[in-house]
């Protein structure tokens, strides 16, 4: 088939109109009308020799091309766009979006004083927060998202990234606690205690101590998981108010353990844990994106400060 042929505006219409699933709607996100939108709708459907859409019930579905199609279109969309986007990039003159993945303790603790920064530098930047979980990388490779800062222990071949830094656990818990007087500083924990004792976990975020888990099952026993909240600093609140053992990544522990008035200590020696790798990612396509390499830049720059921190400061006990 000639590209020739093709009227290229069709395919704004098919992604329109594969995200909505309806004539209507995909019409009114396109500012055209509602039958110029069906006419469109047929003349896809003759260019494909596929229906696309298929009536079920109340509802619109798509076909099983169609579904193929929709993993294709935002990238390829993103591809083309990228086309006319100019190589020099000005902050203060920039309109446009990005949507970015992240933990609850990153945009609470970490990004709060670039992000007033970036309201002085362009204040038509427009940023949506998601909180992260590992299967966003989809979301990088489809266009839904555009930038992540999480862990993961490698990176798929279309990803790109930047290693943060590495990190180890630490096991968080009350003053109060009946263990607390037993832990010396900066000792681990004894195999048979972590165990026993009853634990809160964070559930959001993506899971950020599996390894641990892992870990244990390889020794043939398991941690006492007594309770799971979404978010790291109810987590925190609890910990302090309670009896309840909180693993967490040690640069969250560093940061937020004196807030709380809380004690750590290490994890028991005989989990032998490889170290957490931070990494900032984003999708191949956006490597070059003027506009994406400003954000991330200003991001990486603001990460890379907050471990360098974490790693000049003595332990806390």
């Amino acid at each position: 088939m000639e590209l020739s042929r093709i009227n290229l505006n069709l395919l704004l219409s098919l992604y329109h109109l594969l995200r909505t699933r309806s004539v209507t709607a995909a019409a009114n996100a396109a500012h055209i009308t509602q039958p110029a939108m069906s006419r469109n709708l047929s003349l896809l459907r003759d260019l494909l020799a596929d229906p696309l859409l298929v009536r079920t019930g109340n509802q619109m579905q798509l076909t099983p091309r169609a579904e193929s199609l929709w993993q294709q279109l935002p990238g390829l969309l993103n591809q083309l766009e990228s086309l006319f986007v100019p190589d020099h990039f000005e902050p203060a003159s920039y309109q446009g979006q990005f949507n970015i993945a992240a933990t609850d303790f990153l945009t609470q603790q970490v990004f709060p004083p670039l992000l007033a920064r970036f309201q002085q530098q362009a204040p038509g930047l427009q940023l949506h927060f998601h909180l992260w979980h590992p299967g966003m990388l989809d979301g990088l490779r489809q266009g839904r998202l555009d930038l992540a800062a999480c862990i993961q222990e490698q990176l798929p071949d279309d990803i790109y990234g930047y290693e943060i830094g590495q990190d180890d656990y630490r096991c968080l818990f009350s003053p109060s606690h009946p263990l607390a007087a037993e832990l010396a500083a900066d000792q681990p924990m004894a195999l048979e205690h972590y165990i026993q004792q009853p634990h809160i976990a964070v559930s959001g975020g993506g899971d950020k101590i599996s390894a641990v888990d892992e870990a244990l099952t390889l020794l043939g026993t398991q941690r006492r998981l007594q309770l799971t909240v979404p978010f790291i600093h109810s987590a925190l609140a609890i910990t302090a108010r309670s009896h309840y053992l909180l693993t967490l990544p040690g640069l969250i522990a560093h940061q937020l353990q004196p807030q709380y008035g809380l004690y750590s200590c290490h994890l028991p020696a005989q989990l032998a844990l490889s170290p957490l790798h931070y990494f900032l990612i984003w999708h191949t396509r956006l490597e070059h994106d003027p506009a994406h390499r400003w954000l991330r830049e200003n991001c990486l720059t603001q990460l890379q400060q907050v471990q360098a921190c974490r790693t000049a400061a003595p332990s806390q006990t």
